[in-house]
């Protein structure tokens, strides 16, 4: 297990959950994806999935921990399972939103595998409107970006609701789905927003089932039902509609 600041980030038992769900719905939401941003993720998980996609050229992973990236390269190589090591990644040891910044490259998608926005936290940036606008920016026509969206638990819903919310100001497609980590011990939910006007669930399970993979949790089935949510959780996402800004982050 990988525990940061004392709270569990990853299980070698059950992070394929995680990182299937987080990668595979972003990328078969695009055509033909070749090019993807990793922001965070420094288990090397989230590479692993992105590189079972046949048509990937590129993918620049951008985490502000080195030396966190480099306990999990030696250390957890049942999560990277040598992916580090792919010639087509490109890894930046700086913070990310610095690095979108300064950056004008063009991505097909972006996958945002972060830690929690801790108040403190330079996570808490990475969860902001004025943050989304910068993925937006980055983004090409049909681009989609998933987001590790934290626990939905009834008791603590409130940032993820207000995470939903805060994309759908910038992201004209904004979908929640709900998924659960026994090493989490709570459900919680990531959600995938698409540029493409025309994104639908049939196309998506349609590209799932024509591109089999070897995974162990996404698959066709598991896609049909993804985006059912309970009714406490299209509740929540009517109660807790403030926009996570740069300046009232947890205000």
């Amino acid at each position: 297990m990988l525990f940061l600041d004392g709270i569990c980030q990853s299980s070698e038992r059950d992070e394929f959950i995680y990182h299937e769900m987080l990668v595979h719905p972003a990328l078969f939401s695009h055509p033909d994806p070749k090019s993807v941003l990793v922001v965070g993720g420094a288990t090397g998980a989230s590479l692993r999935e992105i590189f079972r996609h046949r048509g990937i050229e590129r993918v620049v992973m951008v985490d502000i921990d080195g030396e966190l990236a480099e306990l999990c390269r030696r250390l957890l190589p049942q999560w990277h399972e040598g992916n580090f090591y792919d010639p087509r990644l490109d890894l930046h040891i700086e913070d990310g939103r610095k690095y979108m910044e300064t950056s004008s490259e063009i991505f097909d998608c972006i996958i945002l595998d972060l830690s929690d926005p801790f108040e403190g936290s330079p996570a808490m940036l990475l969860f902001t409107r004025e943050f989304y606008q910068l993925v937006k920016a980055h983004l090409g026509p049909k681009g989609s970006v998933s987001v590790q969206a934290q626990g939905i638990s009834p008791e603590e819903i409130a940032l993820h609701a207000r995470i939903t919310n805060t994309m759908k100001n910038v992201f004209p497609v904004v979908r929640p789905y709900p998924y659960t980590l026994h090493c989490f011990h709570r459900p919680d939910a990531h959600v995938l927003a698409s540029m493409d006007l025309e994104w639908s669930l049939n196309t998506l399970i349609q590209r799932v089932e024509r591109e089999p993979m070897q995974t162990r949790y996404f698959s066709p089935e598991i896609a049909r039902g993804m985006f059912n949510l309970p009714p406490y959780m299209h509740q929540a996402y009517e109660t807790f509609n403030q926009v996570l800004t740069d300046d009232l982050f947890f205000h």
